[in-house]
């Protein structure tokens, strides 16, 4: 599965889903909730007629990471016979497939059952759209930084790690960048924290519509510092993006009231596999990379 690259809410449909009226039984929506496991707290809302879960990207609609005891196709949720009613179907799993603490072949689901694959937790349930509306606010405080909009660290390592998996098997490369502002304590000195945190925020938005854009994701490091990944890019490519967004942060003042800011960011980058075939080792290369722009004189994208 991938998500949609301007995607912020970290929540994810499966499969679209049209909008029901609050208060219809008939239209209530039936999401899968992980419980336990790597992406804890994630939701997917059911819409089709099955759904294939495993380990497999190419063989599973719904790719659970991080649990080597879920096989590549481990089991199916799948309408059942009668009108708003599920079953779960285990697809010969070597660890086989729970409800309740029972092993099935195939059972039916009811509102609250909890799935266990492996080490990993699901649970089944309905939420009409007053309920999905109250999880979508609250993954949006859980998972979006409330300064610049972007995806929190955690979402962005774990839609990193995705993507290189993802790129590892398809043998694509993968651009990493890790950036820094220059002169956020000029700005806070001279013009108060207000503009420097509203100039965090510009810088933000800006680079996220670039990496969006080319199909990455870009989140807020820390302080003044942002992270981002975009899978397919290779060497030249990389480079081309880097300048972009180093382009857009020079290129137009950050204005707040009558305040005005002219930030720059240095940008280091790694590519997989020639700098590293690990998200720890291709982020650390990044990250030399972005210290050799800022020794070299700052405001430039350095390898």
């Amino acid at each position: 599965m991938t998500s949609d690259p301007g995607e912020t809410d970290f929540s994810r449909t499966v499969y679209s889903v049209p909008s029901p009226g609050v208060g219809n039984q008939s239209n209530r929506l039936p999401v899968l909730v992980v419980l336990r496991g790597e992406q804890v707290g994630r939701r997917y809302l059911l819409n089709e007629n099955a759904l294939v879960l495993g380990r497999r990207a190419e063989r599973a609609q719904l790719v659970v990471p991080g649990d080597a005891q879920i096989s590549s196709v481990h089991c199916r949720i799948e309408r059942g016979p009668q009108p708003q009613t599920w079953q779960l179907v285990d697809l010969a799993s070597t660890n086989g497939t729970y409800v309740e603490g029972q092993r099935i072949t195939t059972a039916m689901l009811h509102d609250g059952d909890r799935i266990h694959l492996g080490e990993t937790v699901f649970k089944f349930c309905f939420h009409d759209e007053l309920e999905e509306e109250f999880h979508r606010q609250v993954d949006h405080l859980m998972n979006v930084d409330d300064l610049t909009g972007l995806p929190v660290q955690r979402v962005y390592q774990m839609r990193f790690h995705e993507a290189l998996a993802s790129c590892t098997r398809q043998q694509r490369p993968l651009a990493v960048f890790m950036m820094d502002m220059d002169g956020l304590k000029k700005i806070n000195d001279t013009h108060g924290h207000l503009l420097g945190a509203h100039s965090i925020a510009t810088v933000g938005r800006r680079l996220g519509d670039i990496v969006h854009t080319a199909g990455g994701t870009v989140s807020r490091f820390g302080g003044d510092e942002f992270s981002a990944f975009v899978p397919g890019a290779d060497t030249e490519a990389c480079l081309a993006l880097g300048e972009r967004m180093r382009a857009c942060v020079q290129d137009e003042p950050i204005v707040r009231g009558t305040q005005t800011a002219t930030p720059t960011i240095s940008i280091g980058v790694a590519v997989f596999p020639t700098d590293g075939t690990v998200a720890e080792a291709l982020t650390r290369r990044a990250d030399e990379a972005l210290y050799r722009a800022k020794a070299a004189g700052r405001n430039r994208v350095s390898v």
